[in-house]
């Protein structure tokens, strides 16, 4: 009976890009010798390849493989659990850092991982591991724990593409703590001091993981930013964001469009009420998808701006209907959870 649980629980949570996830961690990444084993698209002849996915997830599986001797399902099943109680765990502490409120940091955490789409927290993917390093970076910015946050700004890097872009915000959040950074206004002075540029040199392992991993690309492919031209299997390709709404007449591409355009609005709505470095965090978190010129999983990219949900969390705290609108929300996530066993494209 357990064992038939687990099979349905695995075959739910390993689909589509768990499957690439997989290959790379069997198999590692392939000997490329044509730029278009990376990846192409022409209508409908395309070419994907392991090489659109970063390795840090799929490589701590394969050494979990072979260190502990687990198979792929086990090994991504334990990350998933870890993680996503990692990322529990985090946002519950981050919520407390900001709102200095255990009512209302409760809540919001609760409403975060209520909210619909996030169940892909769960899966065989990289958000629950990308959140926690994304998140316990910014904790030990607070905590001025710089060694921490040296060492976890690697991962954070080796996990999306998108990861080295998020040092922004992160290096944001580092001069509002050390007030060389209030609002707008900028204490570049006292930055370059011995003592605060020594302490700035904790962001340097990114960009020297990033570096690595092109030169490993270059080594094997020939293209250092092999990574981005296998977008291209995907239909991606680099244009004004706003051109990436409404492209197609699918049902996928318009849920999508019109969801993230909501979230627009309301990231605008609420742009007072954040730092500039948390700001950063959820247009980066926005507009880099969309330049790409799909709208595809951006519910999922979404689901991981956790200060939307600071904001959102706090305001409806205060109302008397807080628990029945978390209930209704928690509905909409089991529907949403639908989509994905229904293998509808909106969920991918």
């Amino acid at each position: 009976m357990y064992g038939n649980i687990y099979q349905k629980y695995i075959q739910t949570t390993r689909k589509y890009d768990a499957y690439w996830y997989e290959k790379i961690a069997n198999n590692g990444y392939p000997k490329v010798t044509d730029k278009k084993e990376l990846g192409y698209a022409n209508e409908k002849d395309f070419k994907q390849s392991e090489w659109a996915f970063f390795p840090f997830y799929p490589k701590l599986i394969s050494g979990m493989k072979t260190v502990f001797g687990m198979n792929y399902n086990s090994a991504a099943f334990f990350l998933s659990l870890l993680f996503s109680f990692l990322s529990l765990v985090g946002m519950l502490w981050f919520s407390l850092i900001f709102l200095k409120n255990e009512s209302k940091a409760l809540f919001t955490t609760l409403l975060f991982f209520c909210f619909p789409f996030s169940f892909y927290f769960s899966m065989f993917y990289t958000e629950a591991l990308f959140f926690t390093f994304l998140l316990f970076s910014f904790i030990a910015i607070y905590y001025k724990k710089h060694i921490y946050l040296a060492a976890l700004i690697i991962p954070l890097i080796l996990l999306r593409p998108n990861g080295l872009v998020l040092l922004l915000p992160l290096f944001l959040y580092f001069l509002e703590q050390n007030e060389l950074l209030t609002k707008w206004k900028f204490n570049w002075r006292a930055l370059f001091t011995k003592k605060k540029l020594f302490l700035t040199s904790a962001f340097i392992t990114g960009p020297i993981a990033f570096a690595v991993y092109c030169w490993y690309q270059y080594r094997m492919t020939g293209y250092p930013f092999a990574f981005s031209i296998a977008q291209a299997g995907w239909y991606r390709e680099f244009m004004f964001p706003i051109l990436a709404f409404f492209r197609k007449g699918d049902l996928a591409t318009q849920f999508n469009s019109i969801y993230t355009i909501i979230v627009i609005v309301y990231a605008f709505s609420i742009r007072k009420k954040l730092p500039l470095s948390l700001n950063t965090l959820i247009w980066i978190s926005l507009i880099l998808p969309l330049c790409s010129g799909s709208v595809t999983s951006m519910t999922r990219f979404i689901s991981i701006i956790f200060p939307l949900f600071l904001i959102l969390g706090s305001q409806i705290e205060k109302s008397r209907f807080k628990i029945p609108i978390l209930m209704l929300i928690l509905g909409l996530h089991f529907l949403s959870f639908t989509t994905w066993i229904l293998n509808m494209v909106i969920s991918n």
